[in-house]
C-alpha cells in the first residue's frame, strides 16, 4: 500500500478581517501555520518593518497578523510515516511542513507597501 502526502493552498482573502479570528484558528496556527524561516528575504524585511510599525496583540501572534495584514499566501503539507523498531508494532505518524508559496508577487510586500498600507489605516481608524 502506497500512502501519499496531501497539500493544501492557503491565503487570505481581501476580505478577511483580523477582528473575525476566531480561537480555535489562532490555536490551529500556532501548530501548523507558517513560520517565519519559510519567508524569502525580501519578506522578512517587510515582516521586520511591519513588527516594528504595530503593537502585538495578546491573541494573535505577529507573524498571523502580517500574513492577514498582507494577504501572504503558503503551502502547508502533510505526510505519513511508518515507524518500526524491533521491539513494537509498526506505527503511523503523520508529518506536517509549511513552505513559501514562489508564486507570490514579492513586490505586493515590501517594506515600503507596509508603512503606506499602514499609514492609510491609520487615517481610517
Amino acid at each position: 500500500m502506497e500512502i501519499r502526502g496531501v497539500t493544501w493552498f492557503f491565503y487570505f482573502d481581501k476580505t478577511f478581517k483580523k477582528q473575525t479570528i476566531l480561537y480555535w484558528f489562532v490555536d490551529w496556527w500556532c501548530f501548523y501555520g507558517p513560520i517565519e524561516e519559510i519567508l524569502p528575504p525580501p519578506i522578512i524585511e517587510a515582516y521586520n518593518t511591519f513588527t516594528k510599525h504595530t503593537e502585538s496583540l495578546t491573541l494573535c501572534p505577529t507573524i498571523l497578523s502580517f500574513f492577514i495584514h498582507c494577504k501572504l499566501s503558503w503551502i502547508m503539507y502533510w505526510d505519513y510515516i511508518i515507524e518500526e523498531s524491533p521491539q513494537t508494532i509498526p506505527t503511523l505518524h503523520r508529518q506536517f511542513w509549511t513552505k513559501w508559496w514562489n508564486k507570490y508577487d514579492l513586490s505586493k510586500c515590501t517594506s515600503e507597501t507596509i508603512l503606506l498600507s499602514l499609514k492609510s489605516k491609520s487615517h481610517q481608524d
